[in-house]
C-alpha cells in the first residue's frame, strides 16, 4: 500500500468521525467519496496481490 493512501484512508476516518459530531457536510462526503475511489483504485493491484499471495501461501 502506498503511503498517500494510507494517509488518505486516515483522512476519510477523520472525516467521518467529523461528520458524526458536526453533523452531515454533503460538501465533505461528496468529497471523500471521490478519495475513496482514489484509494480503491491505486490500492486494487496491491489488494489482488495480498490474497492472491494468501491463496497460494
Amino acid at each position: 500500500m502506498r503511503a498517500c493512501s494510507l494517509v488518505c484512508i486516515i483522512g476519510i476516518m477523520f472525516l467521518l468521525i467529523n461528520q458524526f459530531y458536526s453533523g452531515l457536510d454533503w460538501g465533505q462526503l461528496f468529497i471523500g467519496g471521490f478519495v475513496v475511489v482514489a484509494i480503491w483504485t491505486d490500492c486494487e493491484r496491491w489488494f489482488r496481490y495480498k490474497i492472491r499471495r494468501r491463496k497460494h501461501g
